[in-house]
Order: structure tokens, then sequence, then C-alpha cells
């Protein structure tokens, strides 16, 4: 798991679909607090996916590559304020509904070091 993940309270991770991979599928209100608490932790949403939770598993409906078209140039807490909000706006115009949700795919700045950033 990554440290957004990590600092995610387990009633949050409770309403979530858990994929065995680490990653979460998570409601709509449920997305956007863990954007917040990324937020709150100085962690990047690079991305957010949106699904449909089937049971044979799920099916992506929607895609949002906020690192794409906002480049980090040396200030991470101006690097994580962009993208965030980005990707907040993007689950507030793309709401789902029951057996829908949101993967976010995240970094905090020592994952994005790692990562080679």
């Amino acid at each position: 798991m990554g440290a957004l993940e990590n600092l995610l309270p387990e009633k949050l991770k409770q309403t979530a679909k858990y994929l065995g991979n680490g990653e979460f599928v998570l409601p709509y209100l449920e997305a956007l607090t863990a954007v917040e608490i990324a937020n709150v932790h100085e962690i990047a949403i690079l991305g957010v996916d949106s699904h449909e939770v089937r049971a044979e598993g799920i099916l992506t409906v929607g895609l949002s590559d906020g690192s794409r078209s906002t480049k980090y140039e040396s200030d991470w807490t101006a690097y994580v304020r962009r993208l965030n909000a980005e990707a907040r706006d993007w689950i507030i115009a793309h709401p789902l509904g029951d057996n829908h949700g949101y993967i976010l795919t995240s970094a905090s700045k020592q994952e994005f070091d790692a990562l080679g950033g």
C-alpha cells in the first residue's frame, strides 16, 4: 500500500471495494474525503479512474490523468495543490452512484522521487 492508503481511516476503507493489489475503489463521498486527506499530508493525486463495480470485477467508465498536463517544477506543495484540485473537480464533475467508485493514483514526495519524479 502507498502513503495515502495507509492514511485512510478504517471506516473509510470499509466502504470501499478492496482489489487486493493495494487499490481501493472508493464511493463518491469517500473519494472526495481521500483527496482532502491527501491535501493535508501533501500527497499528490496523479490520476483518477472511475469504475462500475460488478460481481465479476470492475469496469472502467472514466479516466482523468492530471499528471499528464500538470508537470512537477520543483515546488511539491504547489504541484500537490494543482493536481488535487484537478482530481477533486473531476470527481465532482463525474458523480457516480451505487455500484460505482473511484481509484485514486497517488504519490507522496518520497514515492514520487523513488519513481524518478
